[in-house]
């Protein structure tokens, strides 16, 4: 229970980041499975895109959250 609860609040936390920084369903799909701690070849694999196209999410994300690197956007869903 405690842990489905975790889950579902880390679920909310990032839903409310991708609402507030108007990012697109396909970049909250990617900024939550970083925030996740996946890496673009996972990402890549799962979403069945190419390397090119999960780069382009992934800048387009960073650009929206206004980070540079993958611990900023931990320390955004963890803040």
């Amino acid at each position: 229970v405690w842990e489905n609860s975790l889950a579902m609040a880390f679920a909310s936390r990032c839903e409310a980041i991708a609402s507030e920084f108007s990012l697109t369903p396909r970049e909250a799909e990617v900024f939550a499975m970083l925030a996740r701690g996946r890496d673009r070849a996972y990402i890549e694999e799962a979403l069945v895109v190419s390397r090119n196209t999960v780069k382009a999410h992934v800048k387009h994300v960073y650009a929206k959250l206004g980070i540079h690197s993958h611990q900023e956007l931990l320390d955004l869903v963890e803040g």
